[in-house]
């Protein structure tokens, strides 16, 4: 299975700044793999919020189906971390968001999430609501 090139900066329409924490490295002195996929998180959570607004009254919800890193170099405490976000695919019920971290202008991890949407209710997928459907359209690269 052959992998998309690795992504540049100017892939990316969507981005969140992270501070790096003194907490985020290990024993080996560097960011940890695990704070890796918290900077993920972040970028995905606000990538999604700005998508969606407020939760308030919502009849939908998103819950996270996969989620694939590839830890590409290490990165040290202190520093600040950029990650842009890009939908790549729009589902039926699905959405695939691609990653890119940057610490300074240097890419050192990249991921690819799925993003399923629940009906509130059931629990259960349903089909992306028109209005975020068209939100998630302008997270892609144009």
């Amino acid at each position: 299975m052959s992998r998309p090139p690795l992504p540049a900066i100017a892939d990316f329409p969507f981005w969140t700044d992270e501070k790096l924490r003194i907490a985020d490295t290990d024993h080996n002195g560097h960011i940890n793999n695990g704070a890796i996929g918290q900077l993920c998180e972040a970028g995905r959570a606000e990538l999604i919020q700005a998508a969606t607004g407020d939760r308030e009254g919502r009849d939908f919800a998103l819950a996270v189906a996969r989620v694939a890193i590839d830890y590409l170099r290490e990165i040290h405490y202190p520093g600040r971390v950029r990650i842009g976000s890009l939908v790549t695919r729009l589902g039926t019920s699905s959405v695939t968001v691609r990653q890119g971290l940057f610490m300074d202008t240097a890419l050192f991890a990249q991921a690819e999430n799925v993003l399923v949407i629940l009906d509130t209710q059931t629990r259960r997928p349903m089909a992306i609501p028109s209005s975020l459907r068209a939100n998630l359209l302008n997270m892609m690269k144009k």
